[in-house]
């Protein structure tokens, strides 16, 4: 069944490598994808409000690296963010049990990059958590 229907995808990350290759899987899959650096967005060079109104992504792929704290609460800010409320959230990191360590976070994706899995998981979890209809 093919829909006319964007699926679009944001990926956040901190690894060029790993966003071209995320990309590339995801598009592969039927999905229209845009990116952003982490470090772009937390130091305010890239004005998230703009990015979201542009590409107007309904999931979000996003790494948290070390330091946890640190990435987490600036996560969950962004997560109260008004345009980004009805996004579906796919997170990523590459050392589970030391986030759920730090900040208690489950259902986390976790990611080994390098290894082929490692993008093949992640593109599973989008297409599992993809948003079947429109929110809104």
């Amino acid at each position: 069944l093919v829909t006319a229907e964007k699926r679009c995808v944001a990926i956040f990350n901190s690894r060029p490598d790993f966003i071209e290759a995320l990309r590339v899987a995801l598009e592969v899959g039927g999905f229209s994808t845009n990116s952003a650096h982490l470090a772009d967005i937390q130091d305010g060079t890239l004005d998230l409000v703009a990015f979201v109104a542009c590409h107007q992504p309904q999931l979000i792929v996003y790494d948290l690296p070390r330091p946890y704290e640190r990435h987490w609460n600036f996560l969950k800010l962004l997560k109260e963010t008004q345009s980004l409320k009805a996004a579906t959230w796919v997170l990523t990191t590459t050392d589970k049990k030391a986030l759920e360590a730090a900040v208690g976070a489950s259902g986390v994706v976790e990611i080994i990059f390098g290894e082929p899995y490692g993008v093949a998981d992640v593109v599973e979890a989008v297409t599992k958590a993809f948003p079947t209809h429109a929110k809104g």
